[in-house]
């Protein structure tokens, strides 16, 4: 009896250990990964899919943009934006620098801030905007990295707030 308690004990303790085992995440491997991912996430712009763009987002994510009505949270508010850019935004060049990865513990989740340069032609006008801010999160799911939050910002010359 006393080797069967034994046995009931041990079990739990070498199961929970080849468990924790197997969770363990490569953290070099998953920010080589973030990175690659964040380097085409605009790709669907390229392309000009919308099904690449749906696979890019989380269903839940937030685009913050540089227009002040652009705050849009889920699929559904994102969606019409992104439909309206990908009709304007032709042959999309985006150069990106500064690029600051912070992986999240478990490996799964990432915050990352970068400068982006970008030219595209629109309405036959070529266009180029530089160094726009660029930040955000992005997320494993499904073993596919997601955005779940990104932020444009345009920079403004002097202070906003003296201080």
């Amino acid at each position: 009896m006393k080797k069967f308690i034994y046995l009931l004990i041990l079990i739990p303790i070498i199961f929970s250990c080849n468990n924790a085992e197997n969770n363990t995440v490569d953290m070099s491997q998953a920010k080589a990964e973030v990175a690659a991912f964040i380097d085409t996430q605009f790709d669907f712009f390229s392309s000009g899919s919308l099904d690449s763009a749906k696979e890019t987002f989380a269903m839940d994510a937030v685009l913050i943009g540089t227009d002040e009505d652009e705050y849009l949270i889920g699929w559904s508010e994102i969606e019409p934006s992104l439909i309206g850019q990908i009709a304007v935004i032709k042959d999309p060049v985006f150069q990106s620098r500064d690029l600051n990865i912070v992986m999240g513990d478990d490996g799964k989740m990432a915050s990352y801030t970068q400068v982006v340069d970008f030219t595209f032609d629109s309405g036959g006008q070529a266009v180029e905007i530089t160094n726009v801010r660029s930040s955000g999160v992005v997320k494993k799911n499904g073993g596919k990295w997601k955005i779940a939050q990104i932020h444009w910002s345009v920079g403004v010359q002097g202070q906003v707030i003296e201080y």
